[in-house]
């Protein structure tokens, strides 16, 4: 155990190699009972301590049936070659979590048994029908990785299942859910009699395992012919010891005791089993996971941008391997326990505990920021909340008299929640403190680089393409009885896509144990600026460093688009105009009369910092003394960055001209995230939660004809 008697990551490594011993369970009640146990957090922080190939030593009896997939689905996606050897025992969810490995071995002794999960369930006949629906749907899909991994159907397997097979190293190696039997050490050489008794005995526990399976798989039968036609009793002595026989009763117990005298058997002649394609059962597994996280984002979509349904929810169902049907259910249990407030819901349960959330979040946003978030309601119960207290208020007197153990427990409850998602109470509270605290510090950032820019939203990670159709539209005079001309189309389209942008910071046990308040108004305030930052930055960037268009390749500003100054000049009522008679005379795509123009007036006036007086005083309301003194352009906006000057790459002198109502530049944020968020990821240390900032977005030149580059001088 480490220092603080509280099983951890630590406590699984030892020499090089991680050890999983006890039950499946989630860090919940593994932490509740005390270790050891296996959880998908504990196996996942294990894993992220190699950065190659790792060997897993395994025993377990099995535990809850989803940690068991959620486990299997992370060893399963390690970089590295992962080696489990079964030491004992590997039962119910700890025979699946096994089969994410890339390579299983078996201890001479050890066995792996495979069953239809369990619950416990409570109510009606129609709570009871839909209680074992949901089980049958579990088994199924156990029955699928079993299946995958023996090269075997599923109806097989499903009938395995329901049998509760037990299987010896040698049977679990023929079925295909093992790759090798690790020999048991023999201190005397056999002699010839023992040698031929043993390997009569091995036969017979081989042809016990046949006859367990009513279909045996090709691996099976491979193994039958070596046992009967190539293994000699020499040879059997050291390969064949410690192989177990099944009783052939009911198929219900270990298949280890002594086998029994075969009964006579009809011949029966089998078809060779094809071979197994490996190679496109991993393809069309990586294809039912891609088709299932498709399917569970287009559910989530429409409630997504409704705002009735979190981000986090969405990727929690995601990373925990649930199906686009379960997830379904699961989405719209949610949103309804988490629905506001109405005259029509009655009062306690699910509702009170609702309440409750919601006012301790409301009281930890006012004590974090009491000008931004005004008290009300039930939350001035909890006026003045702080980390350290919602901690131990959550614990509900778990942790006995020691405050750092009532802080675990708290950090740890799920009474709230009803551990959905693999959610804390403490956790969704915080991060919701942060994400609500980080909405507001964002939008009350200057954005000015939107006076530029068009906004569209972004269904997926995909280029969207903006098309601008133009062509020969110029109306024409109809003789008597004349034709009517065809007009010609044309278009051209700009590339625009969001990219993914985000950091992790961890709010530490240690951090919750000294009351950091500063760690919620430090951290939402950093994020909104770094997300501000991050827009001003690609968008004033577009326009420094004169991307090219993606339509015709050539450069916003360039003479071929008929937007740049021939020569530089200082902002003057003279250059003005020739900025302003340039943009009126742009023509829109595919046109051909000589004064077809699209009137294009600029209004807003850009330049760098190092120009900030010379733009105001260019626009500054004077009173003139002649009328050559007059200045016809003061009613221009003006915006001044240094995104724009030789500091970031650009010019202190050169200065821009912009149509507003045709920005030169487009932006783009995924639907459902129109701004930067927090969210909750799971902890590799148990003790800590981890706080995700995302932010997508995405930015790209989209219009030539609404922007005006001077050099300046």
């Amino acid at each position: 155990m480490s220092g603080d008697d509280k099983f951890s990551i630590e406590d699984l490594i030892k020499n090089g190699e991680i050890i999983l011993t006890g039950p499946v369970l989630d860090d919940d009640w593994g932490g509740w009972l005390g270790g050891p146990y296996i959880s998908a957090a504990l196996v996942r922080g294990a894993l992220a301590q190699f950065s190659g190939d790792v060997k897993i030593r395994l025993n377990s009896g099995g535990g809850d049936a989803y940690e068991g997939e959620a486990i299997r689905a992370a060893i399963s996606g390690n970089e590295g070659h992962v080696t489990i050897v079964v030491e004992g025992i590997a039962a119910s969810a700890a025979s699946l979590l096994l089969m994410g490995a890339d390579t299983i071995e078996m201890s001479a002794g050890s066995m792996i048994m495979i069953h239809d999960p369990s619950s416990v369930a409570r109510g009606n006949e129609d709570d009871m029908l839909k209680e074992a629906g949901l089980l049958s749907n579990l088994a199924n899909v156990y029955a699928t990785v079993y299946a995958a991994r023996g090269g075997d159907t599923v109806a097989n397997i499903r009938d395995l299942m329901k049998s509760e097979t037990w299987l010896g190293p040698d049977c679990a190696v023929a079925a295909g859910l093992a790759d090798a039997v690790l020999p048991a050490k023999s201190k005397t050489a056999m002699s010839a009699k023992k040698a031929k008794a043993r390997h009569s005995e091995a036969v017979m526990a081989l042809k016990a395992c046949f006859e367990h399976f009513k279909k045996p798989s090709s691996a099976m039968s491979v193994a039958m012919t070596a046992v009967n036609d190539s293994v000699t009793p020499a040879e059997s002595a050291d390969t064949m010891e410690g192989n177990m026989a099944p009783k052939d009763l009911n198929r219900q117990t270990l298949i280890g005791d002594p086998a029994p005298t075969p009964k006579p058997q009809a011949q029966v002649t089998q078809e060779p089993a094809a071979p197994v394609d490996t190679a496109a059962i991993a393809s069309n597994a990586a294809q039912a996971e891609r088709n299932r996280i498709m399917d569970i984002r287009a559910q989530a979509a429409p409630f997504l941008a409704a705002g009735s349904l979190t981000h986090e929810i969405v990727d929690g169902l995601i990373d925990n391997g649930v199906t686009a049907e379960a997830a379904s259910a699961k989405m719209m249990t949610a949103m309804a326990d988490t629905a506001p407030l109405s005259p029509a819901r009655v009062a306690g349960g699910q509702d009170e505990v609702d309440t409750r959330r919601e006012a301790m979040i409301g009281a930890m946003m006012h004590t974090v920021s009491p000008s931004t978030a005004p008290l009300e309601g039930a939350a001035t119960e909890y006026r003045g909340l702080r980390p350290k207290q919602l901690a131990m208020h959550l614990a509900g007197g778990r942790g006995g008299f020691s405050d750092h153990e009532t802080i675990r427990a708290g950090m740890r409850s799920t009474t709230m929640m009803g551990g959905a998602y693999g959610v804390s109470d403490f956790s969704y509270i915080t991060a919701e403190v942060m994400n609500r605290t980080l909405r507001d510090q964002y939008a009350a950032r200057s954005h000015n680089w939107q006076l530029i820019s068009r906004r569209r939203t972004a269904s997926d990670f995909r280029e969207m393409t903006t098309v601008r159709a133009g062509g020969d539209f110029e109306l024409q005079k109809i003789e008597e009885n004349g034709e009517y001309k065809q007009a010609t189309i044309k278009d051209e389209g700009e590339g625009l896509k969001v990219a993914n942008y985000g950091r992790v910071l961890t709010l530490t046990f240690e951090a919750i144990v000294n009351d950091d308040l500063g760690f919620f108004e430090r951290i939402p305030m950093e994020f909104a600026r770094s997300a501000a930052v991050l827009e001003a930055r690609v968008v004033w960037g577009i326009l420094r460093d004169n991307a090219k268009l993606k339509s015709d390749g050539t450069a916003l500003f360039h003479t071929t688009h008929k937007n740049l100054a021939a020569s530089g000049s200082v902002i003057s009522v003279a250059s003005m105009q020739l900025a302003r008679s340039a943009m009126a005379r742009q023509k829109a795509l595919g046109s051909v009369a000589k004064d077809e123009f699209l009137n294009i007036m600029g209004n807003l006036l850009l330049g760098p910092d190092a120009l900030e007086v010379a733009l105001n005083q260019f626009v500054a309301n004077t009173t003139p003394r002649t009328d050559a003194d007059v200045n016809p352009y003061k009613n221009m906006d003006i915006v001044a960055t240094p995104h724009l000057g030789t500091i970031a790459g650009g010019s202190d002198t050169a200065w821009y001209l912009i149509d507003k109502d045709t920005p030169p530049i487009e932006h783009a944020y995924l639907a459902g995230y129109e701004g930067p968020t927090i969210l909750r990821s799971e902890s590799r240390n148990p003790d800590n939660v981890d706080v995700i900032a995302r932010h997508i977005f995405g930015a790209a030149p989209a219009e030539y004809r609404g922007v005006y580059k001077n050099p300046g001088a």
